[in-house]
């Protein structure tokens, strides 16, 4: 299947932008957690929890609904209608949840309240300009203009942070200033005013819009739930030393997220694609076949290097975050497992599945959470979080049945979940030798189990170079 090509390509290209700026980010860890405290950390955290909890309200996920109708599209007109449409609504919505908010900031008092606002107002515009390029098939700005934006954001934070020695000042203005740029260089690259215009305002689609995004919204607010409320939840019962160093205990699991995130990309774009194909079930299923042994052997991996890695990046009074990371590492598994099974629920246009099953899930993490996190503190945030996602992922294997299949390979998962279990029990039994060998045979079983996945990614990227080296000779 011709979409199959297409996925690869996309998530090599996904893959290179967003692995430099990750990585980036990730040795910039040491310096955060030496410079600012427990309770500075976890403050920023939870700024950024909130941010993502108020987008989804603020734009009706209008950002979501734009982008799965101009991909697909080939009439001009009816791109420049769809992209003015959202445009309007978002940037109303974005009027009015300001005036409300300032009104708010003018009447109390609430730290870094004025940045905080800024930052949400930029956010969401990036986030429209992204979406917006990768529905008009400009998947190269798409993929690359995050790196700009990290190169920009950790510089800044660099002078802020050394020369100005600002505290959590750094962040936002670093944020802010990075989206600014991005936003000016997504809009002249893509001619972006040319997709503007007020005579091109159609209620019809933005009613059809509504109708796919709606649904979405109750189920990015149960998302951020299992997701980040848990930030909230140790604020008020552990407190906000315990909220940096579960932010920290996040930075593993977000290598795994980024690998997740870079194929889910691509694999939305072909899902949709695909799903009106009389082979998309084997097609879904040969897809997650490799992303189940990328992602399981992924956190064999992880789960094994996090106590060495952190030992040498990250200062002692963050060290303790490593005995929480096994459960998040198994919550970020399942939920891409379930992020996978959305794909499809997008193609069959059916978001009210995806919402409720969101729902069931965020349910279960609040009650969790509720019920164990006075008795066993931050292990309880962690399981609520594994147990919620993979609820989760199995309400979505079992509605999918009325319109796709993904056949399950189940000599797999008997080998590869039991070696996953061990890979989160070693740091606790072993020492530095057992953990070192156990490291090493991880790294075995990864390549064995995803040497056909990388001599197929190494055979599209030199095709790739190949091409791109004979582009450069013609110029």
């Amino acid at each position: 299947m011709a979409n199959g090509n297409n996925l690869l390509k996309n998530t090599i290209l996904y893959a290179v932008a967003n692995f430099g700026s990750k990585i980036l980010v990730f040795f910039m860890l040491p310096l955060y957690t030496r410079y600012f405290t427990t309770a500075e950390y976890g403050l920023w955290d939870v700024v950024v929890t909130t941010a993502t909890l108020l987008a989804p309200f603020i734009t009706f996920e209008l950002v979501a609904g734009v982008y799965r109708w101009l991909l697909g599209e080939t009439d001009e007109s009816k791109k420049q209608q769809i992209i003015t449409t959202g445009a309007v609504i978002i940037l109303r919505n974005l009027l009015l949840f300001n005036v409300v908010a300032v009104a708010v900031l003018l009447l109390t008092s609430i730290p870094y309240g004025w940045l905080a606002l800024l930052y949400v107002d930029i956010s969401i515009v990036v986030s429209f300009i992204q979406q917006c390029a990768r529905g008009l098939g400009y998947n190269k700005l798409f993929a690359l203009i995050g790196v700009p934006q990290t190169v920009i954001t950790v510089a800044l934070n660099l002078v802020f942070i050394l020369i100005f020695h600002l505290r959590l000042d750094a962040f936002f203005y670093s944020a802010i200033i990075a989206g600014i740029g991005v936003t000016i260089v997504g809009w002249l690259t893509m001619k972006f005013s040319h997709y503007l215009s007020a005579k091109a305002y159609s209620k019809s689609i933005i009613k059809s819009l509504l109708i796919y995004s709606m649904p979405i919204i109750p189920g990015a607010a149960s998302w951020w739930v299992m997701t980040m409320s848990d930030r909230y939840f140790i604020t008020v019962f552990l407190g906000m030393d315990d909220n940096g160093i579960y932010a920290v205990a996040n930075k593993i699991p977000a290598i795994l997220m980024m690998i997740s995130s870079v194929f889910s990309l691509a694999w939305k774009d072909s899902a949709i694609l695909a799903y009106d194909s009389i082979d998309k079930d084997n097609y879904y299923t040969n897809v997650f076949h490799h992303f189940f042994r990328l992602m399981t052997t992924s956190v064999i991996c992880l789960a094994l290097l996090t106590k060495p890695v952190l030992a040498i990046f990250i200062a002692n009074n963050f060290y303790s975050s490593w005995k929480y990371i096994g459960f998040l590492l198994l919550a970020t598994l399942v939920s891409a497992f379930s992020q996978f099974w959305a794909a499809g629920y997008h193609g069959a246009k059916k978001t009210n599945l995806i919402f409720i099953s969101s729902l069931v899930g965020a349910a279960i993490n609040v009650l969790v959470n509720l019920l164990l996190i006075q008795y066993i503190g931050l292990y309880a945030v962690a399981i609520s979080t594994f147990v919620a996602f993979l609820v989760m992922w199995l309400m979505r294997v079992y509605f999918a049945g009325a319109y796709f299949h993904i056949q399950m390979n189940y000599r797999d998962m008997a080998v590869l979940l039991p070696l996953t279990a061990i890979a989160m029990i070693v740091p606790f039994i072993f020492n530095w030798v057992g953990i070192v060998i156990s490291i090493c045979l991880a790294i075995l079983v990864f390549f064995i189990y995803n040497w056909g996945l990388i001599t197929l990614v190494y055979e599209n990227m030199k095709e790739i170079a190949v091409k791109w080296s004979r582009k450069t000779a013609e110029k």
